[in-house]
């Protein structure tokens, strides 16, 4: 449906006979499609003595001001600086046209579609302040309504199925609207104005409790209108120490609650997931900084719309304000929680109380959407399931930071678009469209397409067939979304990732060329173009696996680069072997072995707490050479130090990826450590394995043997990077790649390469791990075909 035309008078006067009318017309161009833009764009031009108009189609808005000359730009200025809250503008563009005559006020015209066109997909966000208080009012006819959204929050991304973005091509179709959210969507000044998600407890979606071992096909008609008494039953599982799947904005929850150690445990033991953390949503700001400790950034991220996971350090239980008590079990060997605030009304309703919120999937599978879905998969994982019967179109997990870090881009943020660099974008009418297909774990994909990329919420591990189908929908989306068709395909290096073969078979399907990066440098483009580089610049990539090259396992590169992204090796961690493959992975202390044996230093003291056949098998592989391949990964030496110095049970006990090395990194913010010259890896390496042969049961001296492997390393780093930096005759430094999430590690370069005046880029936008992998394979492959 479209509205009438629709006028604001203008504020005052026009200007006068002496006056100097002059009139521009203004592209917008970004997420600008039921956001509120036109009605936002009225109330701005109303304050000014203006004449005009606005409208819209699915690319842009167009608006024409008439009036003075500094009241046009003061507007124009007014207008993006206080964007609702879903619009985003990535192009801004004026003219200069005729004044109209005899203009009256400023009009909202209807918006119309253009055969092709496509605009931006706004994402999935937290309800806003306005909706929050109509939901907590019970005079309101939407009080404690668990879908309540309006123009300016709630879903989007995971509800369009197709463009135009208009209701009939979401997920809301199937539920006609009452006369009075008719009323309030089609009234130009209603903060619902065209919102497509619009519903009431007359006419919306629906939400009902289920047990797992008594499933129904279809939500029993006594739950429409009654939420209260759901939510109670609901509350009443979670505080007997149940397990519930919640389904959410984007997908299922698993939850518990998170101060009951037996609920934690259960949940544990039916996942199958013995160490790996947990997030907790918490139901308000007051409760998350009585658990833990947040700075101003970190709080304003946890309340911002998008409403991420926010890593930070636990309050000590001892602390006198600290009145909930999280079970040591919701992230065992770890002194980081991550906290999230509930984002949906629904959530909203349900947490009274610190509760377990871990994603709806079994074990390296994609998140699960679908109820009937939900109760084949996830009925083994819970005791009962809060449905609804508002369909998800497109799985969208929880978006992750450790403290202002990305960890993971997802909810709230993606699919929104990030420029291509100025290098690149400044030959816009030459830009191929690339899609990228990223790498293999954590994983997301990139389309291009008119200077921007897009990428993708997070698919996440795609070995799996779930995930390669998901990895096809989520390119079949993007392609919609933008109207376009890949000129070329780009994927990892690695032989044996199931991108590789995917992103190979669709370049086939699309009869495009494809190409292939590798994996650090593709990192390293990553973190240049998200800082807009175009100069010279040293990278160091710190990662824990990427095929290279030399067919070996890099991970601890330096590269130095150049304005068009041409990228030379120029130092790296010394090789060590990876005995076993995958198994030293899973058991470290082979590692530190490997390592030791390597560089010549010995036998560590851990090979006395393995097993004798095991220790055996891995020495004839070291000594013989017959190990599987050699490694310069960072990550991987940081699993071995962890592994020397006690983590993961001497590292004989690892059932998540970094999990050693998380532990070592908790372990060294307990001890000290100084500045000295350490002027190797083998070095840093052959002294931590000194202390901790001395240190074996001694836990602070343990904690100061980590600390100064922190250090060490930090400043051999910094060393090599300074060299190369002066060897190319630049300022710039950046780190990426998975070791980038180690705070202590980032801190001690960041302060080393300071003291020799240079500044550490550090990503802001992307996440430095494989979620930000596939922006910058779209990247290289875009400068390599220009």
């Amino acid at each position: 449906m479209e509205p009438l035309p629709h006028t604001v008078p203008a504020s005052g006067p026009g200007p006068g006979p002496d006056s100097a009318v002059v009139r521009r017309r203004v592209l917008l161009r970004g997420v600008v499609q039921g956001v509120g833009m036109r009605p936002h764009i009225a109330k701005v031009a109303a304050k000014y003595p203006l004449s005009g108009w606005c409208s819209n189609n699915d690319v842009e808005v167009t608006v024409e001001l008439q009036g003075n000359a500094a009241a046009i730009q003061d507007c124009i200025a007014e207008i993006v600086r206080t964007l609702p809250p879903l619009a985003f503008i990535s192009d801004v563009q004026e003219t200069s046209i005729a004044p109209a005559a005899d203009e009256l006020g400023f009009r909202i015209l209807a918006s119309t579609h253009s055969q092709g066109a496509r605009t931006l997909i706004p994402p999935d966000v937290a309800p806003c302040e306005d909706c929050m208080r109509e939901f907590h009012s019970p005079s309101d006819r939407r009080y404690h309504y668990p879908f309540i959204t309006c123009t300016n929050c709630g879903p989007r991304a995971s509800i369009i199925s197709d463009l135009p973005y208009d209701r009939p091509n979401t997920t809301m179709r199937v539920f006609p609207m009452c006369p009075q959210c008719e009323a309030e969507y089609t009234d130009p000044n209603d903060r619902r104005f065209h919102a497509q998600p619009i519903s009431c407890p007359d006419c919306g979606p629906t939400m009902w409790l289920e047990r797992a071992d008594a499933p129904n096909s279809a939500a029993p008609s006594t739950a429409r209108g009654n939420p209260q008494e759901v939510i109670a039953k609901a509350q009443k599982l979670l505080a007997e120490g149940k397990i519930l799947a919640v389904r959410g904005i984007g997908g299922f929850h698993l939850m518990a609650s998170a101060t009951r150690p037996e609920a934690v445990a259960r949940l544990r033991q039916r996942k199958a997931r013995p160490h790996k953390p947990f997030a907790v949503m918490v139901p308000d700001e007051a409760t998350a900084q009585e658990i833990a400790r947040f700075d101003q950034h970190e709080l304003a991220l946890l309340r911002s719309p998008a409403r991420p996971i926010v890593i930070v350090p636990q309050r000590p239980i001892e602390e006198s304000e600290v009145k909930l008590r999280i079970a040591e079990e919701v992230a065992p060997g770890l002194e980081q929680l991550g906290l999230v605030l509930p984002y949906s009304p629904l959530h909203t309703l349900l947490v009274d109380t610190p509760v377990v919120a871990t994603s709806g999937n079994p074990s390296g599978e994609p998140l699960i959407t679908d109820n009937a879905q939900a109760r084949e998969v996830l009925g083994r994982f819970c005791d009962a399931f809060l449905f609804h019967d508002r369909e998800i179109h497109v799985p969208i997990e929880d978006s992750v930071y450790l403290s202002t870090t990305p960890v993971r881009r997802s909810r709230g943020m993606a699919p929104l678009p990030l420029k291509l660099p100025a290098t690149l974008s400044a030959r816009r009418a030459e830009l191929p469209s690339v899609f990228a297909a990223g790498g293999e774990l954590k994983n997301t994909v990139c389309l291009t397409a008119h200077g921007q990329a897009h990428v993708s919420a997070h698919v996440g591990d795609a070995a799996s067939v779930r995930a390669q189908q998901l990895l096809s929908r989520t390119f079949e989306q993007l392609c919609a979304m933008r109207a376009q068709v890949p000129e070329a395909i780009v994927c990892d290096l690695h032989p044996g990732y199931a991108t590789t073969s995917w992103a190979q078979r669709l370049a086939e399907d699309l009869d495009v060329p494809l190409l292939q990066v590798q994996h650090h440098e593709a990192h390293a483009a990553s973190i240049l173009a998200e800082h807009n580089v175009s100069q010279p610049a040293v990278v160091i990539a710190a990662d824990g696996t990427g095929y290279g090259t030399d067919a070996t396992i890099w991970g601890g590169e330096i590269f130095a680069t150049d304005a068009q992204f041409n990228m030379v090796r120029r130092w790296h961690v010394p090789h060590f072997p990876i005995v076993g493959g995958d198994a030293a992975v899973r058991h470290p202390w082979r590692l530190a072995i490997g390592a030791a044996a390597a560089w010549g230093l010995g036998r560590p003291h851990i090979a006395e707490l393995v097993d004798a056949t095991e220790l055996a098998l891995v020495d004839s592989q070291v000594h013989g050479g017959r190990f599987s391949v050699a490694t310069s990964s960072l990550g991987r030496l940081f699993d071995a130090a962890g592994a020397l110095l006690g983590c993961g049970d001497f590292g004989r006990t690892v059932s998540y990826e970094a999990q050693v090395a998380m532990e070592c990194e908790q372990l060294a913010r307990k001890g000290s450590c100084r500045w000295d010259a350490v002027n190797t890896v083998e070095e840093a390496f052959a002294q931590l394995m000194a202390a901790s042969d001395q240190a074996a049961r001694d836990v602070g001296a343990r904690a100061d043997a980590a600390r100064q492997f922190h250090r060490h390393l930090a400043q051999i780093l910094g060393v090599k990077a300074a060299a190369v930096a002066a060897d190319i005759a630049t300022d710039v430094v950046a780190i990426t790649g998975g070791c980038a999430l180690n705070q202590l590690l980032v801190a001690d370069l960041e302060e080393f390469l300071g003291r020799l005046g240079l500044t550490l880029l550090r990503h802001c936008l992307l996440p430095p791990n494989d979620g930000g992998l596939s922006y910058g394979q779209a990247v290289l492959a875009t400068a390599r075909l220009l």
